[in-house]
């Protein structure tokens, strides 16, 4: 596939996906607001509903990943593209908005960048592409980042911040060194034995494409 062509296949991919996630803000404030659970789980939760709520046009295919869902499904441009759509949802309180924490089992691209003035150029771990009964499915990495605060004993969803993050066939658009980075320095300890993780900065990749950033507000009367 070209660059050019796997740059609009995310683009499209998100759109469906964060239009979902917007329809869905009202019911998943009430939701957050309600439930009793631990605000990751209701993350997750709301995020696989909405999904379910908008339907997409779906492959009768089962896919493997370490994220929250996992979808075959046909993406059009207005040929017909399968696509893996891989989505993981996340909750945090306001001070943590500003990134993302993934692990390498959650993204084709290479993380290149400096810890402790050390360059890294760490593999990731999920392929650009899932061959599948014959077929070849384009990797789309979807993040949903609900951002709340807890009020009493109740969760009050301010935020919904969607991220596409590049399929590692962009590479060199996004990430071509350790320079000119996405990433900033993950939460674990590598004296420690800790598998390596890293946090994607989202003003930086909105820096790089505007519309990979999408924050979806919560209807007024749902705040």
């Amino acid at each position: 596939m070209l660059i050019e062509d796997m740059e609009r296949l995310e683009r499209t991919t998100f759109s469906m996906v964060s239009q979902a996630l917007t329809d869905y803000a009202s019911q998943a404030s009430q939701i957050f607001s309600e439930e009793i659970d631990q605000p990751q789980d209701i993350a997750e939760d709301v995020t696989r509903e909405a999904i379910e709520f908008m339907g997409l046009p779906q492959m009768h295919m089962r896919l493997y990943g370490k994220v929250d869902i996992k979808k075959a499904v046909y993406v059009f441009l207005p040929q017909a593209y399968p696509v893996a759509l891989m989505l993981d949802a996340k909750a945090e309180k306001p001070s943590g908005s500003g990134t993302a924490t993934i692990q390498m089992s959650q993204t084709s691209m290479r993380v290149r960048m400096f810890r402790k003035k050390i360059a890294l150029d760490e593999p990731g771990r999920l392929p650009t592409h899932i061959n599948r009964d014959g077929r070849s499915l384009y990797v789309v990495t979807v993040f949903a980042k609900y951002i709340y605060d807890t009020i009493g004993n109740s969760h009050k969803l301010r935020l919904i911040r969607a991220a596409c993050l590049p399929n590692g066939l962009l590479q060199n658009i996004y990430n071509p060194s350790e320079y000119d980075t996405i990433w900033r320095v993950g939460r674990n300890a590598p004296t420690l034995g800790e598998d390596f993780r890293v946090r994607i900065s989202f003003a930086d990749l909105s820096s790089k494409a505007s519309w990979r950033v999408r924050d979806i507000h919560i209807p007024t009367r749902a705040v």
